[in-house]
């Protein structure tokens, strides 16, 4: 037996790792990318890390293939020149900006007051989080996954045959914890955030496909700078499922408000059927915002065709949609708590 067997049939009795804890993984490549140090790590069951690393679709649009996009955030709410700004130019510049701000903007500004006047709720370090994650995807079974994580992510459970099977984090690193922190370290300024989302996805094509493999939100690779400013803030609300300053989300949400060529879209879907405003840099993938309280309740995308991505030089296809949804949350004492 060579050593390609020997790979193949190792720990071949361990079950393939559910959706959640391969976007859980994701998680962790990106942050590693992301960060000078660590922000977010997450124990996975052997297995898990490798099969991570081969998700290409997450989350899209349920029950529609081409979703509309109504409203277009064309005219952003950056001082400068009346002309009408194009997402097409050199990688690193933003198209010229207009001083009347869009709809997007406006719905963002207003997410921002919202989220804003919020209590802020920042759960102990050994405090354990449950959720329930959901993910949907075109011609496939519905997945349902249950996991709890320690706040200070140096334990994670989930039920594997029945058994609770607890972890500890053997690396000592954070989860939701540094996620929390990665959100309440963000300056205050729309421009410094967007100036710190540069600098970590980087200004050209190549850095952004390299930022992009790691991400969870990002199903196509940033084309322009604003996308790769958009798919970095909605990747660190994404990885905030568990709490979040309430101060910080607001900063967040008026630097969105800030990108060029954002759109929102009412009335899609996520993963368990709730209704949301879509936010999105790319008419791709869409962050999904709760219309009363504008916390982020899914992720929707368009999913890519594997023809399409396998076949060197063809065009993009799109064979359906997937959606991904962290169907509920909730601080509990103890691992199989709910």
């Amino acid at each position: 037996m060579n050593d390609l067997d020997l790979v193949r049939t190792m720990r071949a009795d361990v079950p393939p790792p559910a959706p959640a804890r391969l976007a859980a993984g994701r998680n962790r490549i990106l942050a590693a990318a992301s960060r000078p140090r660590r922000y977010w790590r997450l124990a996975l069951p052997v297995g898990a890390v490798a099969a991570a690393a081969s998700i290409v679709c997450v989350a899209v649009l349920g029950g529609t293939a081409t979703p509309s996009r109504p409203w277009s955030a064309a005219t952003p709410s950056r001082p400068g020149t009346t002309a009408t700004p194009s997402r097409s130019g050199p990688a690193g510049s933003h198209p010229p900006p207009v001083l009347r701000a869009s709809l997007a903007a406006q719905i963002l500004t207003v997410a921002a007051r919202t989220v804003a006047a919020e209590p802020a709720a920042r759960p102990g370090d050994q405090q354990w989080i449950y959720t329930r994650f959901v993910q949907t995807q075109t011609g496939t079974p519905d997945q349902s996954d249950e996991n709890w994580i320690r706040f200070d992510g140096l334990e994670q459970a989930y039920y594997q045959d029945g058994q609770l099977i607890v972890q500890p984090e053997s690396t000592g690193s954070g989860g939701p914890l540094d996620s929390y922190d990665a959100l309440a370290a963000l300056p205050a300024a729309p421009a410094a955030i967007l100036a710190e989302a540069r600098r970590v996805v980087g200004t050209t094509q190549r850095e952004w496909e390299n930022w992009s493999s790691g991400s969870v939100v990002a199903e196509l690779a940033p084309g322009t700078v604003g996308d790769a400013e958009f798919d970095y803030l909605a990747q660190l609300l994404w990885d905030a499922y568990a709490a979040a300053p309430p101060a910080a989300l607001a900063h967040v949400y008026r630097a969105m408000a800030d990108i060029p060529g954002v759109t929102v879209t009412r009335g899609l879907v996520n993963a368990v059927g709730r209704s949301g405003i879509g936010v999105s840099a790319n008419g791709v993938s869409w962050l999904l915002l709760d219309p009363r309280t504008y916390q982020v309740i899914g992720l929707n995308e368009r999913a890519i065709s594997n023809q399409s991505v396998m076949v060197k030089g063809a065009p993009i296809t799109f064979s359906g949609t997937i959606t991904m949804a962290w169907a509920d949350v909730a601080v509990v004492a103890a691992p199989g708590q709910r």
